[in-house]
């Protein structure tokens, strides 16, 4: 409901066990990244556009009580990505876990809890499970600005899944190439600044799709490009061309996105036709 609304919701509640859940709604800033949440999956990713305000209860938030105001704390919010069925327990392996946390180690949330602070690891982690970058660009605004890290050591021993066909993909992409062109801004560039970027995200693929190199992935830059698609700023219609996604944020995006618009993705063709359509349902939706 809230993706359909474009808005978060709360109010002050008479169960003081959560309140603070939902008074944290106030400390919500522009940019930051929320992950939505119900049944048991993760749903949908938003970003914030614009600061809480008081406001009165929309109709896609009913009351869970009678007793609720009527008024409340409202924040704007944007869809990055809809349609996503992302399980609580392959979620509670990915984060940190713990009754204290957003979610527990058996994959439960804590009932009535309405936000949850997820470490900038913990966020980063979820992103990249659903292939979507990173924004290298301004990376404190995701979850949270530490000034200086006190763990004990910044390296650590990981053991986890293994995208095991991607160097196959990439070699499959460049074809020895030291130098390749970019197939959404049509530039040659080096093949270190060249990402074998998924059309549909990975994490949204079956195993035959993934095997399938014709039609998955593409040669992306990551000057710019591999990211304004993996987020969705940018996406291609039925005839191959960039086309302009969800907002952005900022005059630099916006002017980025700009020098793409009308070109034609050098990777658009009848095997990735389909692949391309559901990048553009997940960010147009």
């Amino acid at each position: 409901m809230a993706i359909k609304a474009r808005t978060l919701f709360t109010n002050p509640r008479h169960d003081k066990a959560t309140e603070k859940s939902r008074t944290m709604i106030k400390d919500l800033e522009s940019g930051d990244i929320v992950f939505h949440h119900y049944d048991a999956h993760l749903r949908a990713i938003s970003r914030v556009v614009t600061p809480w305000k008081h406001a009165e209860r929309p109709p896609e938030s009913p009351k869970d009580f009678p007793e609720e105001p009527d008024e409340g704390w409202l924040v704007e919010i944007e869809p990055i990505r809809t349609g996503v069925d992302l399980n609580y327990r392959r979620v509670a392996k990915l984060i940190e876990n713990g009754p204290e946390k957003a979610i527990n180690s058996g994959g439960t949330t804590t009932r009535g809890r309405f936000l949850s602070v997820l470490s900038q690891k913990d966020g980063l982690a979820l992103l990249a499970e659903l292939d979507l970058p990173a924004p290298t660009d301004t990376p404190d605004i995701l979850f949270g600005r530490p000034d200086e890290w006190d763990g004990d050591n910044t390296d650590q021993v990981s053991l986890g899944s293994v995208r095991r066909e991607q160097a196959d993909l990439r070699r499959h992409l460049l074809y020895s190439r030291p130098t390749a062109t970019c197939a959404i801004c049509g530039e040659e560039r080096p093949a270190r600044l060249l990402v074998a970027a998924h059309i549909k995200p990975r994490s949204q693929c079956t195993e035959e799709e993934r095997k399938a190199f014709r039609s998955v992935a593409m040669l992306a830059c990551s000057l710019g490009c591999d990211a304004l698609f993996g987020w969705g700023y940018i996406y291609m219609d039925s005839d191959g061309k960039v086309r302009r996604g969800i907002n952005a944020e900022t005059d630099d995006v916006r002017d980025a996105v700009d020098l793409l618009i009308g070109k034609v993705c050098g990777a658009y063709n009848a095997d990735t036709a389909p692949n391309f359509k559901a990048h553009e349902d997940m960010f147009r939706s």
